[in-house]
């Protein structure tokens, strides 16, 4: 059912228009305050990173990323499209979760089914993909897990967003470093380090639906060198009620979901680095119970839940052989574990009246792998990058069972390993020319290998001015979860023939500061996708499986423009317009023509208290069953105080300020074509450094 033919705000052109006119002239009002505000000024605060927002316009052209070419480099000189946001933005902003990060920026948008968020990106985003296509790191480890392949970006991703010092978002066809996942880009999260905090700093924050969120954080460097962090969080929210119009019958409720959307996690963050080693471990287990009745479920019942363990550790070393010789390597471990408890009901299957059982997933996956990469400079022109990987996925087990009665439906043991080598050169052909070249071959033990390449020409004709043409080529591996998983004929069944999907893109980019405060990108892309691997109903059978299918073609043309002012004030605008289509030529499902965002921070009092604004605008997109999820968009605000007094920060937050009803197109699973989405909340949050 369409959410956009049923709940409130039809959302007219005219009514449309109106307010995201208000959305850009609130945010308008908080950037232009006191005029007399000057620039930060020396080193930040305790417990505080190097703010990049306060940088003057032309440092931030010289910002330096590692994820593009797993060096530092300049943005400008990086082979791929990049944006950063910031622990200041994220502070100022008032982002909760690395969804919140990853939809203010140009060419993203969100999806939420009321259990897991999922990346739309340059008009991707199949219903049925668990975030496969993007790769996620936390300080270069890999996050996507070994069974779906998932980068986890709600609540229950592994690390606490106020332990980010800064994420980087390189766009584009990266497989020639990484090899699978790196599909549309990657996504780098990188920490704070114990020298930012120098003591112990803890925090609070609670927010509507009975939400309520606890941390505790210390960090310092010590006279010997020696680097510590350790950090724990809790998280819990009691969710709302929830009104589900497919469920409107007394059967069922009236189609109210009682205290069904329920969420929380614990986790934990540690990194202790001496001269060039650094070791780390994380963990989180997180809780989420199913408010949708989703695969045919009890609605309103508290027994459908998820639940996610990962935990890893990892030891790197990061030195120098000489002064045009570096070296990397990392030795990792790593675990994930799944459950779903899916509650049925049906006589067949349990005799006793009311007739329930419960229908379980076990997933238990546990790899270990090595790194090594060595970096030179030759030649005075030449920075050449050779490495090599290798990932033992020696438990990915996957099990499927009705619990009372006992019935095993899937019990599936498998072992993959992957090795790759790879090579990267940068080649400076003339004073502003460069001609970055690289190409990597992964080769797996259950399909055979594949080689990927990327090409970027980046020019510099002017000091202002950045050109960059990019080529690159990629590929996903199929998962086993979609290769092998069945629940018996509940609801999905195997494919074990799936092969890999390649994407092969080409980009334009063009960087041109304005003045002493802006700065323009405008960027024009075009993707081929071969082998599609996505989810559909089998007409047969009804069952859910993934298969290859036909090509998808996506062009666009995405703009950006950033700027900032000596008295402090700072934003960024953008808009993206998409065109993806199938081998038909229709458009996919979930996927918008237009994108806007719009973000504006100021300082409103000497120095302490910022206000952050943004407002972000989805065009209308289809639904599986052909049904319209109108354009919305919505309006943040968040009052941010910085050392009010001694060492506390304070924040308040308001979401969706204008309490838009909008829905999100959902994939096979769920009863609801259109998933309606929380209208208002709040949050309010202190920090306080001892």
């Amino acid at each position: 059912m369409a959410i956009s033919k049923s709940r409130r705000n039809p959302g007219c052109p005219g009514s449309l228009a109106r307010r995201v006119m208000a959305g850009v002239a609130i945010g308008c009002l908080c950037t232009f305050g006191p005029a007399d505000v000057s620039a930060a000024k020396g080193d930040p605060a305790p417990g505080t990173s190097l703010d990049l927002t306060e940088m003057s316009l032309e440092s931030l052209m010289n910002v330096s990323v590692i994820s593009a070419s797993k060096y530092e480099q300049k943005a400008t000189e990086a082979p791929s499209s990049v944006s950063v946001v910031t622990a200041e933005e994220i502070r100022k902003y008032g982002y909760r979760t690395l969804a919140d990060i990853l939809s203010s920026l140009r060419s993203f948008y969100i999806t939420y089914d009321r259990n897991y968020n999922f990346i739309g990106v340059r008009g991707f985003a199949p219903p049925g993909d668990f975030n496969t296509r993007l790769l996620l790191l936390v300080d270069g480890h890999r996050i996507n897990d070994g069974i779906f392949d998932t980068a986890t970006i709600g609540t229950e991703f592994i690390l606490d967003v106020d332990l980010i010092d800064r994420v980087e978002v390189i766009r584009g066809p990266s497989s020639s470093l990484y090899g699978s996942n790196a599909f549309f880009g990657v996504i780098n999260v990188i920490t704070r380090r114990g020298k930012d905090l120098k003591g112990i700093e803890v925090s609070g924050e609670a927010a509507s639906f009975g939400t309520f969120k606890g941390r505790a954080t210390y960090g310092n460097r010590f006279g010997n060198g020696l680097e510590v962090l350790l950090s724990g969080t809790a998280f819990r929210s009691e969710g709302q009620n929830l009104f589900f119009p497919e469920f409107n019958d007394p059967a069922t409720n009236n189609g109210i979901a009682e205290k069904r959307d329920g969420d929380k996690f614990r986790s934990f963050f540690s990194t202790l680095a001496y001269r060039d080693f650094t070791f780390q471990a994380a963990y989180i287990s997180r809780e989420k119970t199913i408010p949708t009745g989703s695969y045919g479920t009890v609605f309103n019942d508290p027994g459908n839940r998820t639940v996610d363990d990962r935990y890893y550790v990892d030891l790197k070393y990061d030195g120098s052989i000489d002064e045009k010789t570096s070296i990397a390597a990392r030795v990792f471990y790593d675990w994930y574990g799944y459950r779903g408890d899916y509650v049925f009901s049906d006589n067949a299957v349990n005799p006793v009246p009311p007739f329930r059982f419960v229908n379980k997933d076990d997933t238990r996956n546990a790899w270990w792998g090595a790194e090594g990469k060595l970096t030179r400079r030759m030649l005075e022109t030449h920075r050449l990058t050779v490495g090599a990987e290798y990932r033992d996925y020696f438990r990915q087990d996957q099990k499927n069972f009705n619990e009372t009665p006992f019935e095993s439906r899937l019990d599936d043991r498998r072992s993959t390993r992957v090795w790759a080598i790879y090579l990267q050169d940068e080649f400076e052909i003339a004073k502003g020319l460069i001609l970055n070249a690289g190409v990597r071959h992964d080769r797996y033990s259950t399909f055979g290998g594949t080689t990927n390449p990327r090409v970027a020409l980046i020019y510099n004709p002017r000091p202002k001015t950045t050109l960059k043409l990019l080529y690159g080529k990629a590929f996903r591996a199929p998962d086993v979860f979609e290769m092998f998983y069945t629940d018996g004929g509940i609801t999905q069944k195997a494919n074990p023939a799936l092969r890999p999907e390649k994407i092969e893109t080409v980009e334009g980019v063009v960087e041109q500061s304005i003045g002493d405060h802006l700065r323009l990108l405008a960027a024009a892309y075009s993707n081929k996708i071969t082998d599609l691997i996505t989810q559909e109903t089998d007409p047969v059978d009804t069952l859910l499986v993934y298969r290859n299918v036909g090509p998808v073609r996506a062009r666009g043309v995405e703009t950006g423009l950033n700027g900032r002012w000596g008295n402090g004030l700072e934003g960024r605008a953008s808009y993206t317009y998409q065109e993806t289509t199938d081998g038909l030529g229709q458009r996919l499902v979930n996927s918008p023509r237009h994108l806007a965002k719009l973000n504006l921070i100021a300082p409103l009092f000497a120095e302490k208290v910022f206000a952050g604004g943004e407002t972000q605008y989805v065009g209308k997109r289809t639904s599986l069953q052909g049904d319209i999820a109108r354009a919305y968009y919505v309006v943040n605000l968040t009052l941010y105080g910085r050392n009010l007094v001694a060492g506390l920060d304070a924040s308040a937050s308001v979401y969706n300020l204008f309490d838009d009803r909008y829905g999100d197109p959902t994939g096979n699973k769920n009863p609801e074509d259109i998933l309606s989405q929380d209208g208002r909340s709040f949050r309010a949050k202190l920090t306080y450094r001892f």
